[in-house]
């Protein structure tokens, strides 16, 4: 990996969700997590938001999942994967903002549970191409697709 980077993974499950894999590194600090979700809402959603241009901070790129509340439908109980892309600076510069968790499966003490939060800055061009290889990723044509950051 290079500075700054998050790669993404897609392991497919013959009911037709499958696991998004993602590593994220900036500087020193690493981390990997997965979250279980829909291809196809992913298409239309955070890839398709990628897509946008411009991103705006109420309108950020966003893909979440883990644990869904029964309580809160729409709401997370448990986050282990998500991923933000949203405007930095008034130039066009984007921030990936990445949470990532390890699943806690006998109780919700978060006190059991690991977390990781990696920031990178990137551009709309890397995020565009991101977009293209992620999608491949999820249609089974490509193994990663890969966000790279701003080297500073």
């Amino acid at each position: 990996m290079s500075a700054s980077e998050l790669q993404v993974a897609y392991q497919p499950d013959d009911d037709g969700t499958g696991k998004i894999v993602a590593t994220v590194k900036s500087g020193e600090f690493s981390a990997r997590g997965a979250a279980w979700v829909n291809p196809i809402d992913v298409k239309q959603t955070f890839v398709a938001a990628l897509r946008s241009f411009p991103l705006t901070a109420t309108t950020p790129a966003l893909i979440e999942g883990g644990f869904w509340s029964k309580e809160k439908p729409g709401s997370l109980e448990q986050c282990h994967l998500r991923i933000v892309v949203r405007p930095y600076d008034v130039r066009g510069t984007l921030l990936v903002h990445v949470d990532l968790s390890s699943e806690v499966w006998t109780t919700p003490d978060a006190d059991l549970q690991n977390l990781a939060t990696i920031r990178f800055t990137t551009e709309y061009v890397a995020v565009d191409r991101f977009a293209q290889e992620f999608e491949a990723v999820l249609d089974g044509e490509r193994d990663v697709a890969v966000l790279t950051g701003i080297s500073s």
